[in-house]
């Protein structure tokens, strides 16, 4: 892990832009994949990271969800976004402890049909 300094513009006051020093440590690839596209946009490192913090946190992240639980089991849920509205209908959910791991990786998920989202 290597100490990276960045400055990112976190709010305004007054209309005034006001950056803040936020000191993190990153996997060393993940430097190296922020310097590499900083060099190809011509730009530094940090306005790489902030693009990538600004488009996270624009991206259909649910704004707020919402869940009601049927007297037929079911489970209705709405998640508000942005740009729309999802739907989903659950039909079971339940956590599971005891669980042989290696039925659970990505692999073995693929290979049944699951899809990672």
């Amino acid at each position: 892990m290597i100490p990276f300094y960045i400055d990112i513009l976190f709010f305004s006051i007054g209309g005034e832009n006001v950056k803040i020093r936020y000191t993190t440590i990153l996997p060393e690839d993940i430097l190296n994949q922020t310097k590499e596209k900083a060099k190809e946009e011509g730009c530094g490192g940090n306005a790489i990271i902030e693009k990538a913090l600004r488009l996270y946190f624009s991206s259909h992240l649910p704004n707020e969800v919402w869940e009601k639980s049927l007297e037929s089991g079911w489970i209705k849920k709405v998640v508000l976004l942005d740009d729309g509205i999802l739907f989903e209908n659950i039909k079971c959910r339940k956590t599971i402890t005891n669980y042989k791991k290696e039925e659970y990786t990505q692999e073995a998920l693929k290979s049944r049909g699951w899809k990672k989202v």
